[in-house]
């Protein structure tokens, strides 16, 4: 590990917003979608995650509401609240922001629920976009007058209109196709999770998904009736699965050959974000940054098992001072490599 830690934290921010650029673009984003991706676009834990590194990208910010305003409909806001209520993934009062503008369109009212908050206001209202380093960016135009409500100055929004419908044949739209098959609903989420493993119990789907373990429970009762989707008890606990070739009219890519690859994304981008979040504070000296970044990293300890995520990191109490920064972020690295399929640094 020889690269420095102030490198290493440029790398990780600029690593995170290229993986979000990529994500969006596979959603229709003006942008250069990942051709041979073999992850899936969880789109719930995009537009949270958007709603905090996006402050920092004003393009990519603003390409998503672009997007949002003809393609809001698609986001399952239950799942939404689900995932809010379980991990502390994004930034509440600017998703009330975002909520509020998108009230203005009629058929978009699932999202004035949204709208309202209960997290405090700033006693004055904040610049929204900021420099990498976190400093303010300078603001051109007139406050927009939906965000100045909730405590933000930015510029008016202006749509450039050049979002698309997400591509149906691509692996990474595996998500969006099924809600477009069976609607917004959470059977969808319960049936991409067994089209990417081999069997489950409720209990892991419902962990995996953000829904209670009976609403899984129930779900799979309906859907084993079809019979495309097994169930069996080879001990204890009840299992369910389903025969990929079945489902074989759903892959319409050439890479992967199989289904996507699961990535628990709300849990991933957590840990990116509460990580990042240190990382932001160019005030703290290296020792206090290692020792803000250690009680982080205890602290996701859960996120980080129940997402599948702890093996990638090898830091530990063993790493002293600013070396534990170095392990860190090394290993942050290596997690996004290993998902964006590049080689490990």
């Amino acid at each position: 590990m020889t690269t420095s830690p102030d490198n290493s934290k440029a790398h990780f921010r600029e690593s995170l917003l290229d993986l979000l650029w990529q994500q969006w673009a596979a959603l229709g984003v003006a942008g250069s979608p990942k051709a041979d991706a073999d992850w899936c676009v969880d789109l719930e834990a995009l537009v949270l995650i958007t709603t905090t590194q996006g402050r920092s990208d004003p393009r990519l910010f603003d390409e998503m509401l672009d997007w949002l305003w003809g393609h809001a409909q698609w986001v399952n806001v239950q799942r939404l609240r689900n995932i809010r209520k379980r991990l502390p993934l994004g930034d509440e009062r600017v998703l009330a922001a975002i909520a509020d503008w998108l009230g203005h369109r009629a058929t978009l009212s699932k999202w004035k629920p949204l709208a309202v908050t209960t997290a405090p206001m700033p006693a004055k209202p904040e610049r929204f976009f900021s420099t990498p380093d976190g400093s303010p960016q300078p603001m051109a135009g007139t406050p927009d007058p939906v965000f100045l409500r909730h405590g933000f100055v930015r510029g008016p929004v202006k749509r450039r209109e050049l979002s698309q419908s997400p591509n149906p044949r691509s692996a990474a739209t595996l998500s969006w196709k099924l809600r477009s098959l069976f609607g917004v609903q959470a059977r969808c989420e319960f049936l991409l999770w067994l089209l990417t493993h081999e069997s489950g119990h409720p209990a892991d789907i419902a962990r995996a998904t953000y829904y209670f373990p009976r609403t899984v429970e129930d779900t799979l009762k309906e859907l084993a009736a079809s019979g495309l989707v097994h169930t069996a008890r080879p001990g204890r606990e009840k299992r369910y699965w389903l025969k990929s070739e079945d489902w074989g009219l759903l892959r319409t890519w050439t890479k992967p050959e199989g289904f996507p690859r699961w990535i628990d994304w709300p849990r991933f981008f957590t840990v990116q974000e509460q990580i990042g979040a240190i990382l932001q504070h160019e005030d703290f000296s290296p020792m206090l940054q290692a020792s803000e970044l250690r009680r982080v990293f205890e602290e996701l300890q859960p996120v980080l098992a129940d997402g599948g995520l702890l093996p990638a990191f090898a830091a530990s109490r063993n790493h002293t001072g600013v070396q534990f920064t170095e392990a860190l972020l090394h290993d942050l690295h290596g997690l996004c490599a290993e998902i964006q399929g590049e080689p490990l640094p």
